[in-house]
This record gives structure tokens, sequence and C-alpha cells, in this order.
């Protein structure tokens, strides 16, 4: 058997979060751990959304109504308001079966809708399910929330501050991250490819573009609600605000700025955005304006992200290395 060699974008992902990890604990305590916590577990979510938009080309907002609903599944079973606690490394474990046949019955409605009418479906999602998380009470326990969710806790072990937090959420992200870069290299992901490029193409090719499309969108779904749940979980209280359109809108903002086909890239943009209003602090009056200044400017200037950015300026390097290394060869043979 021959021995596969790692991919140097796998390997760029995990020197990066190792980075991260070393770093990030040494220079932040409290508060700013909490904004970090925060970062990781919208990367997770924000993954979902690369396979949506950057592998399958279907723009979708639904990212923040599954958020909510692993949310709402796991402080019900996790707080004890129906008299009886579930186990909170059970009920992380089966936030991705209970958000998979969710989201997979809702994308089999769904995408009988294509282009546009599926991306404004995705918007009347978020905002039917927030309706439901602000004034339900029997589930979603109203404008108040729901508060007092307990802690992961893995086999007896429970994060005690927001730095060991940190941790564990940095192997999730590792194993999502790696998990998505799987994912393009399979025939899913190519078949997702294809129908990316031209729907008609990927159907005569044999490909079934309506269930590609739904098993992308449950992927998608499951990531958000495992998101939604850590979040719970984190934080211990849950509430509606976490789940309007406004926030949707920022995990697309997250996957385009990092680079929305680039994993290591989502990663980027997620913290990035994430970090931006803390940075801005002093500009809070100004940042709608300068998150749709940036957007304009990153559609102009940087359509492929970050990670294109990046990928171009070392394309730019290599070309003149390249070119300088014939014109010496050429002068030695003179």
């Amino acid at each position: 058997m021959k021995n596969k060699k790692i991919k140097p974008s796998t390997l760029l992902i995990v020197l990066a979060l190792a980075v991260f990890v070393i770093v990030i604990p040494r220079v932040n305590t409290g508060y700013s751990m909490m904004i970090v916590n925060l970062a990781l577990i919208y990367a997770v979510a924000t993954y979902g959304v690369s396979v949506m938009l950057g592998l399958g080309g279907q723009l979708s907002f639904a990212a923040t109504a599954f958020l909510g609903v692993g949310a709402y599944f796991a402080a019900n079973l996790c707080s004890g308001r129906w008299g009886f606690w579930v186990d909170s490394f059970a009920v992380l474990l089966l936030t991705p079966v209970f958000a998979g046949v969710v989201a997979f019955v809702i994308g089999m409605i769904l995408f009988r809708l294509k282009g546009t009418y599926f991306t404004f479906a995705t918007v009347g999602l978020v905002q039917v399910a927030w309706c439901f998380f602000l004034n339900y009470k029997p589930l979603f326990g109203g404008p108040d929330g729901i508060s007092g969710v307990a802690p992961i806790s893995i086999f007896g072990w429970t994060p005690k501050d927001y730095n060991e937090w940190f941790y564990l959420l940095a192997v999730i992200v590792l194993i999502v991250a790696l998990l998505v870069e799987r994912v393009r290299h399979t025939q899913l992901g190519r078949s997702l490819a294809a129908v990316r490029d031209n729907e008609v193409a990927a159907q005569t090719l044999g490909i079934n573009v309506y269930m590609t499309k739904v098993i992308a969108f449950t992927i998608a779904g499951i990531f958000a609600a495992v998101a939604g749940a850590l979040y719970a979980m984190h934080s211990q209280f849950v509430s509606s605000d976490m789940f309007t359109f406004e926030r949707s809108t920022s995990y697309i903002i997250m996957g385009m700025l990092g680079g929305i086909n680039n994993t290591a890239g989502v990663f980027v943009g997620s913290v990035l955005v994430t970090l931006l209003p803390e940075w801005l602090r002093g500009m809070q009056q100004y940042l709608q304006l300068i998150y749709g200044v940036g957007v304009i400017l990153l559609m102009i200037f940087m359509p492929m992200g970050l990670a294109g950015l990046a990928s171009n300026i070392c394309k730019t390097l290599k070309r003149k290395l390249r070119g300088k290394q014939e014109t010496e060869s050429k002068e030695v043979r003179k």
C-alpha cells in the first residue's frame, strides 16, 4: 500500500490551531477568554455555512435557526425544568442525531425551491423559529429564556473556567474542521462542487442534485445545532436574542471574510468577526456602518476572502521567484 501524504491544507489547519491554542490562553483571561470561546463556538456553525455555500453554492441563512434548535434542546434536557436532568455529554452526543433529523426533513421541504427562492425560504425559517423561541414558554421559556443549564461534564470532568472551556472547544473545532476538509475530498464533496458549478451538468453526470443539497443542508444543520448546544452549556443560559436574523448574517460574513471555501479561512473569519465588536467598543454606534462598508469592500477587492488574498500573494511571489530563477539560468548559459 502506498503511504498517504498529509495534505498541506490539513497540516495548515492543525498548525494554525496549535499556535492559536498555545498563544491565546497566555494573553487572555476572564471576559476576554469568554469572547474567544464564543468565537470558537461560532466557528463550528460557520463550517456548516462553508459546506452549504462554499461547497454547494447554496446561500442559506438557516444556521441561526439550527443554533436555536441545538441550544434549546440542550437547555431543556440539562436545566432540570422538566423535573429531571440528562447527562450533558450524552445530550451533546444526541444533539447531532436530533438536529440531523430536523434538518433533513426541513431540507427536503425547502429544496423543492431553487436559487433565490430557497434563500428567501431560509430567511422565513429564521423568522418563524425566532418567533417560537421568543413566545412559546413551555419549550423555550419565552422572553425570559432558560437559565440554569448544566455545563458539559465528560466522564466526571467539568471545565472549571473559561480557559479549560477554551481547550475543549479548540479540540471540537479541530475535529469539525478536519471533517469539513475530509468532505471536500469525498464523493459528496465532488458532487456538491459539481452542483455549485452547473446543476444541469451535474444531473447529466448522474448526480442526484436534490438529495445532494439536502445532505449538505443536514450537515450544516448538525454543525449549527452542536454549536448551539455548546453555547447553552458554556453560557448556562439561552434566550431568543441569540437567534435573530441579524445574527444569521454574521455567519455568512464570517465565512466570506475568511474564505468561504477554505477551511482555515473560515476559522480565521469567525475569530475576526467575533472579536471586532470588542476591538471597536468605543465605536459601537458605527459598528453596522463599518460592517456594511467592510462587506462591500470585501466583495469588490477580496471576493474569495483572506484565504483567496493569501493564495494570490503566494502565487505572485512564486511567479516572480520562478521568473528570477529563469533569468539567472539564462545568464549562466550565456
